[in-house]
């Protein structure tokens, strides 16, 4: 056992030599700093302190233990380093909290509500903090005030314009939709006044009428979001589409408010972010599976759904960092995440197990397939 252990060790050691081999655009080296910077309102700041940091600790916390050096850059919280500790496992772990995100804002600022565009504008935290990676997911508080939807597209592609010409030329920036909501919570039941009537206040509508608008409202402005980040990748490379939305699938279970998510919430999220930016800074996907963003319709409402098409099997791209993680599984250390379609990526005997033969293979590749070839 001895002799392994020192094996697995040192097999770490000399993959600390081994050039990164990510094949993303604007990956940076393995031992170099990535800087991201999620933008938001409330759902990305993570609004009161039973949820501080959202979902950005638990996308820190997977790509550090995937083996990047993450830098969390923004306009506010920058300095100090919290500690998440999870209330039902006991897993504890620091996170750096510097985000942009702010509570109640719109995408653009209109009477009763400030925007995360003059913010940006304002504070020049783009210009000053030239992330590598910039997330972006705003719009809620446009849909709880019923806010002109042809206006926020047109306040999307602003904000959107805005932020590719204040980043890096070999940046990426991903926007994504909004999860849903679940409006006739005592809590935030007064927030969506503007759905329980008709514009001339002629008609008040019930809850299950107002709770299907809104529902419609959700789904009609995440296609806003998609299509016009599809458009806008004709003429900018550098913008992305994500579906976070996708993460939060019971507003029951998954908000505590039916605006905000809660830690499970929050995690799902982050998780999906995880890996949707390793497989960005990896250059390839590495679990065999894309999803996609699919309507239904009914004749009272449209919903957004979201189905997941497992394809066929394709050899991943790996770097160092793999070379790390698989070397830290086989020493007994508890790493995240190791799902089916790890265990099969990282099996090079194809013998169903993972063992050091596994780890010499795995290490040889790296070194026989250099991804800047």
């Amino acid at each position: 056992m001895n002799k392994l252990v020192a094996f697995l060790s040192a097999a770490v050691v000399a993959a600390a030599s081994i050039p990164f081999l990510g094949g993303a655009d604007s990956v940076a080296g393995d031992t170099d700093t990535i800087k991201i910077m999620c933008i938001g309102d409330s759902i990305t700041d993570g609004y009161v302190p039973d949820y501080a940091g959202s979902y950005r600790k638990f996308l820190y916390h997977g790509l550090t233990e995937k083996g990047y050096n993450i830098d969390m850059v923004g306009s506010k919280d920058g300095g100090y380093a919290p500690t998440y500790t999870d209330s039902a496992t006991g897993e504890s772990f620091e996170f750096d909290n510097e985000n942009t995100g702010y509570s109640g804002y719109s995408i653009k600022a209109y009477p009763g509500r400030n925007g995360i565009l003059e913010t940006l504008q304002q504070t020049n935290c783009l210009q000053e903090k030239q992330p590598d990676i910039v997330t972006l997911q705003i719009g809620t508080n446009n849909i709880i005030d019923n806010h002109d939807m042809s206006g926020s597209r047109g306040d999307l592609e602003e904000l959107i314009t805005y932020i590719l010409e204040n980043i890096p030329e070999d940046s990426a920036l991903f926007v994504t939709g909004i999860p849903d909501l679940d409006p006739n919570r005592e809590g935030v039941y007064d927030w969506f006044s503007n759905y329980r009537h008709s514009a001339d206040w002629q008609t008040q509508y019930d809850d299950a009428t107002a709770e299907a608008n809104i529902h419609k409202a959700v789904a009609e402005y995440n296609t806003i979001v998609e299509t016009t980040v599809k458009q806008m990748q004709s003429t900018h490379k550098n913008i992305r589409p994500a579906y976070v939305q996708t993460a939060v699938t019971d507003v029951k279970s998954q908000l505590f408010d039916g605006v905000h998510p809660n830690n499970v919430g929050y995690k799902a999220m982050g998780e999906y972010w995880t890996e949707l930016l390793a497989d960005y800074l990896g250059g390839g996907a590495a679990s065999g599976t894309t999803t996609t963003a699919t309507t239904a319709t009914s004749t009272e409402t449209t919903t957004a759904t979201t189905t997941t098409t497992t394809t066929a099997y394709q050899l991943p791209r790996y770097g160092v960092s793999d070379l790390v993680l698989l070397s830290r599984f086989l020493l007994g250390e508890k790493v995240s995440p190791f799902d089916e379609h790890t265990r099969q990526n990282y099996d090079f005997c194809e013998d169903g197990k993972l063992d050091m033969f596994d780890l010499v293979q795995m290490r040889r590749y790296l070194c026989e397939n250099p991804l800047w070839d």
